[in-house]
Parts: structure tokens; sequence; C-alpha cells
């Protein structure tokens, strides 16, 4: 029988877990538990055998980038209200775009880049971490760990304990002076390690038998190859990271962290927020077909193999819950899907902002030197405020006469109450006024931005090869189910608050997910005297 532990006015007794850990997977299709995950494996494998699977999860906003997955994740609520619109965005008052969780305030800790002057401060509301700490009258830990600075930052919120990411010019794990002015001594220690410069020494070569074709020209070429083809020598710390070796060296950091930080011994529950990083990058960069995206999840099931079995060792059972799920999806490669006559392709975006420009001079009787359209990032043009309005108007009915365009809505539809078109829904959803562009262009499913992918491929859609994404529950004497209705990635946040009896997420929308409260066995808190 499993044990559970519950703490009540911020003391762990009999009934809750003591650690939670969520493992987001950067750029994981639904499907890829099926097309990759053998169900006798110990990794993918085993939490569809012991979890309760969810198979119908998806974004319920535009745009799925990294940094608004990780923040609707763990806040339960869209971009309209956390604010992370995207990796990116237009800032009008500088005419700069400005990163996610840029903070010029913040020093760099581990290494001399510029790389740790991040913060989560562009975040408006809480995550279910800060309310865990809140609860808990912050006493416990909450961990972010990921190659990539905003997965880590974003997971946990404003009042983590610690997060941490990898800078790839210098080969370590850093942080900011927003949580720490020294490095613990532990991640001190594992980058004095040297793992990534061991790894630089291993070939990439391939282990596994595959259905992909190796050789493709739709696949980008590693630094110092000539041709897109196993084995791969990455020469540095960024090529590294397009390797298994991205992925194991985060879940190593992670079991240090539990290790040395003694998550779940604390009076309350902790909560160690992991993202692997690596799939985004070699998805992008080889492409959803290719043998690297394939070889990569192959290790990838084997690397979440040990790190379950390590958790087992570790704890008891009933005293972790653990979560796994995607911040988006992926485009299959459009050149790849049109060999096989579907419709897909790369939409010339340069093209269409410059020619968007000329027809907005030419409509609103400009001079040559007068831009209208200030920017235009995440399928969004940022206009001048002057003749905003009928800027918006014009160019929203431009672009609707543009092929492969669906759909495009302007700054003052997206303010306003109403529309009940699926497109509609997603956009406003996803909103923020102050950070999102003026006029946002939905293109036909198959057709992504170009942005500088010429191959491989990217995401950020509203379609549902970038919203759909796994969701797994593991833990807690949960059943091993499956349930096909469609839910939100926003339910997970509040799920989370009801199995720990903590505070929901300040801006929570959507409601939990009732099989996980009910079957985790948690009772209700007994009444203080």
């Amino acid at each position: 029988m499993l044990t559970h532990i519950l703490w009540i006015g911020g003391v762990l007794t009999q009934s809750s877990p003591r650690l939670v850990i969520g493992i987001v997977v950067d750029q994981m299709r639904a499907h890829y538990l099926t097309r990759f995950a053998s169900r006798r494996s110990e990794g993918f494998g085993k939490l569809l055998r012991e979890g309760m699977v969810y198979w119908n999860c998806h974004y319920n906003y535009f745009p799925t980038y990294t940094a608004a997955g990780h923040a609707s994740i763990y806040t339960g609520t869209t971009p309209a209200i956390h604010g992370i619109v995207a990796n990116n965005w237009w800032e009008a008052s500088t005419q700069q775009s400005f990163y996610c969780v840029s903070d010029s305030t913040a020093r760099t800790i581990g290494s001399t880049s510029a790389a740790g002057q991040r913060s989560p401060r562009p975040l408006y509301t809480s995550t279910i971490a800060d309310e865990l700490r809140y609860h808990c009258g912050f006493r416990n830990k909450t961990i972010g760990i990921a190659l990539k600075d905003r997965s880590a930052i974003l997971s946990v919120g404003r009042s983590a304990t610690l997060a941490l990411w990898f800078d790839s010019k210098a080969g370590k794990w850093i942080t900011s002076s927003y949580y720490a002015e020294a490095l613990p001594a532990w991640v001190e220690q594992f980058n004095q390690k040297k793992y990534a410069d061991s790894l630089l020494r291993v070939p990439w070569r391939m282990r596994y038998a595959h259905a992909c074709t190796d050789e493709s020209p739709y696949e980008n070429i590693m630094k110092g190859e000539s041709q897109p083809m196993f084995p791969h020598q990455p020469l540095d710390y960024e090529s590294l990271l397009l390797t298994p070796a991205g992925n194991w060296i985060t879940l190593r950091l992670a079991q240090e962290a539990i290790e040395h930080e003694k998550l779940g011994k604390g009076p309350c529950t902790d909560l160690l927020a992991i993202s692997l990083s690596s799939p985004d990058l070699v998805g992008h960069f080889f492409g959803t077909e290719s043998c690297e995206i394939e070889e990569l999840y192959y290790e990838l099931d084997k690397q979440l193999a040990d790190f379950l079995a390590y958790l087992q060792r570790k704890f008891r059972e009933g005293e972790i819950l653990l979560f796994l799920t995607a911040d988006h999806g992926a485009m299959p490669t459009p050149e790849v899907m049109a060999e096989k006559r579907l419709p897909a392709g790369r939409y010339p975006e340069d093209s269409l902002v410059a020619r968007a420009q000329s027809f907005l001079i030419q409509s609103l009787k400009l001079s040559p030197d007068e831009k209208p359209i200030t920017a235009f990032l995440n399928q969004s043009f940022y206009l001048s405020p002057a003749q905003r309005e009928e800027a918006e108007r014009l160019l929203k009915r431009w672009l609707l006469e543009q092929p492969y365009v669906v759909a495009a809505y302007t700054r003052t539809e997206l303010i306003s109450p109403g529309g009940t078109t699926y497109p509609f829904q997603m956009l406003q959803a996803g909103y923020f006024p102050q950070r999102s562009g003026d006029v946002i262009v939905v293109y036909a499913p198959g057709w992504i931005e170009h942005g500088g992918y010429t191959r491989g491929t990217t995401h950020g859609s509203i379609w549902t090869y970038d919203t759909h994404v796994p969701l797994i529950w593991w833990g807690l004497n949960l059943p091993s189910e499956s349930h096909y209705e469609r839910v939100p990635i926003t339910a997970i946040a509040s799920t989370l608050a009801l199995v720990l009896r903590v505070p929901f997420p300040a801006a929570a929308v959507s409601p939990p997910l009732l099989p996980v409260v009910e079957k985790a066995r948690i009772p209700r808190p007994e009444p203080q005297n």
C-alpha cells in the first residue's frame, strides 16, 4: 500500500507527495509516444504502462513557442494574462526586440558571459511553484533546470529557490544574481567535472535500426561536417547540445539537485521543474522525419529509464508525483510533406513584409522613407502609431488576398469581445496588448514562417501538429488509465493545486483534471483546532 504525505498549515503529515517533478520535453509531438516509445521500455514505456495518460492534450492559444509554453504549463493561464507572448517581442518604447527573460539589472553567476542577465520579472502572474512556496511559508524549495534559460526560469516563477541553465559559450551551468550571489557548491563541483568537455570527444553514432533515410537535402549540416549524416562529431558546446548529451547532462544535474538540495526531505512538498531542450534543437535543425530525431528519442527513452529507476531507489512509493508533457509540437518538414503531395511550404515572410510595407506606403500616401511597419515577429506586424487603425484595416484586407493565408486579425479586433472561430479564439487567448503585434497573420496548415529556417522545421502555429502534446501523470498511487477527452495544457497547474491542497495560481483559467485529483487518493485536510 502506498503512503502519502499531506502538509497542513505548512507542515507535512501523512498523505501528499514530498516531491513534485515536472518534465517538459521541448518540441515533443503527442504521437512520438507511439512512434518512438516501446511499451516494453523502462522510460516512456514505463510511464505509459503505469501512468495516467491523456492522449488528447492541446495548447489553447497562439503562438506555440517555448517561453509561452513553459509559462502556461506552470501558471495555468495563457499569454493574454501571464504576458509571455513569445520568446521575443517588439518593444515600442525602445524600438527593439525584447527577450522574454532579459534583465539588465541581473548579473551572471557562474561564468563571465552575459548569459546570466536573466530573471522572471517579465512574467505577470504566479506559478504553481510560487503558490507551493507561499503555502509553506517559503520554507520549501522549487528549482528549475534546463539548457535554455527561459525554460528553467519561467517554470518556477518569481519566488523560486534556484534556476539553472547552460552557458553554451562557457560550457558551464550558471544562474543569475536574481537567485543567488554565488553558485551552490554542488553546481560548482558539477561544472568542475567537465562532463561537456568529455562528451565533446565522443562522436554521435547511430545505435538503433530506423525507418528513416539518413541523408536528406532538407536537413541542416553541423559545424565542420560536409553532409547531414551520422556519425556526428560536435566541435563546440553549442553543437554538443544537438546530440543526446544535452538531455544526459540535464537529467544528471537534476539528480544532483535532488541529492544536494535534499529535495523531498524538507518540511513541505518541494518542486523540481526539468525541461529537456535538445529535442527542440534537433527538431529545428534536422526536421521531424530525420534519423537524428529518431535516434535522439530512442536515447531519451533510455535516459528517462535511468532517471525513473533513480527516483524509485531514492523515494518510497507515494512520495513523488511526476508529470511529463511538452511545451509545443512541430510541423513536419514542409518539403517532405510536399513530396508526398500534401499541402506544405515555407512562407516567404521577407517578401511578404516588403510587399506589405510597399502596399501600406502607397495606400496611406506616405513618403518612401516613412515605414508604417516597424517590425515583424511571431507572425505579427507591429505598426507605427501614426494612422495605426487605418493601417490595421488596410493590412488585414491585403493579407487576406495573399496565397496560403487563412485568417488575419487586428489589434482592435483582438482586444474586443466576440469572435467564435477557432483561429480568433486561439489568437485572442495569446494576445497581450503591450507586447503583441497590431495585425497577426494565420498561415494555412502545413505552411510555416521562413524565419531563417530554410531547412529543418519550426513551430508556433495554431494547428494540431504544434498544439497536440503528450501528458502523463505518474506516482501517488495513480492507476494506469487512458483518457481521450480534449484537455487544455492550462489544466496542469490547477490539477496540481488540488492534489497538493495549495492555492491555485492567481490567474489559473482551466478546471482541474478530476480523474487525477480523485484517484491520487489525497484525503481532505483535517480541521485544525
